[in-house]
């Protein structure tokens, strides 16, 4: 067999069109061609393969055993071109393939799935890498273009000029306790009440979450979600959790929420979205915008 690197992706659309339409001349009308030259196209990857791809007996044209083997492959590749020339595509509209989004500690991030889900709709081709971080690592990331967006907590700042900045919508905390919490049937509670209990805090930035804290005298830090939960459901203990990821619990009755008398509740959570100086302009920015303020605007 001859090298592979005189192929062309005529021969393979030439193949691939002619087995999955049934015949030289419909491969021919699909790509405008004459049928002549489809039929060379074919014969031409034959010969760089050293295989018959097709059984020809009269006008019947059928796929040899080889040619069944090869066609998924062949298939696969001409996608695969597709898609490259798609990305190019969008390169040369200045366009990145890859949207980096920072989002601080606490946001709960299913408050974006919609968001995600949309953003993935509207740009196949383009990739979206979101990580978590503390807020003075996503304000030096943004800074130093380590982020093309992040997502944090509102600021109490009046101005900004390092960076462009807009309120995109909230999120929902409650404090929560299992079904059978000693709390749990009290109409009111007041601050004296939560402090005989352990107040579990889900954390990843143990060092910030250390100043924030203060609902009772002892707490642990718990990183990972499930484990908290699953902590939360087996002792009486506390913990202030955003809404969106205890909902479920919260309508099934196995945890239960707390009105407390000096807080709002549920106590609600402000966002903002910061990027850099103008990259509003660029459509991927613009779209990940529009889309996290559609998605936190219903919450």
């Amino acid at each position: 067999m001859q090298s592979l690197n005189t192929l062309t992706l005529h021969y393979l659309q030439a193949f691939v069109l002619s087995a999955e339409l049934g015949s030289v001349s419909a491969a021919a009308r699909a790509l405008g061609k004459r049928q002549s030259q489809i039929s060379s196209w074919v014969q031409e990857l034959e010969a760089e393969l050293a295989i018959e791809l097709f059984s020809r007996s009269g006008n019947r044209l059928q796929l040899s055993p080889a040619g069944t083997t090869l066609l998924p492959l062949a298939q696969h590749t001409l996608a695969q071109s597709g898609r490259l020339q798609a990305a190019a595509g969008v390169l040369l509209q200045h366009q990145k393939l890859l949207l980096k989004v920072g989002i601080a500690l606490h946001i709960p991030q299913p408050v974006l799935t919609d968001a995600i889900v949309g953003f993935i709709q509207q740009h196949p081709l383009v990739q979206i890498q979101l990580s978590t971080h503390n807020e003075t690592q996503l304000t030096e990331g943004l800074l130093n273009g380590g982020f093309d967006m992040v997502l944090m907590h509102e600021s109490v700042e009046l101005h900004n000029s390092r960076y462009d900045y807009c309120r995109v919508g909230h999120y929902d905390e409650v404090m929560v306790v299992r079904a059978g919490h000693p709390l749990a049937a009290q109409v009111q509670i007041r601050p004296s009440d939560l402090a005989p209990f352990r107040e579990l805090i889900c954390a990843a930035d143990h060092q910030h979450s250390l100043a924030e804290s203060g609902y009772s005298g002892h707490f642990s830090l718990i990183d990972d979600f499930n484990t908290l939960r699953a902590i939360l459901l087996k002792t009486d203990s506390i913990a202030l959790l955003p809404s969106a990821l205890v909902h479920t619990d919260l309508q099934q009755g196995t945890l239960m929420s707390l009105a407390l008398s000096y807080e709002l509740s549920p106590i609600r959570r402000r966002l903002e979205l910061r990027w850099p100086l103008g990259s509003q302009h660029n459509q991927l920015v613009a779209s990940w915008l529009t889309l996290v303020k559609q998605s936190l605007k219903v919450l």
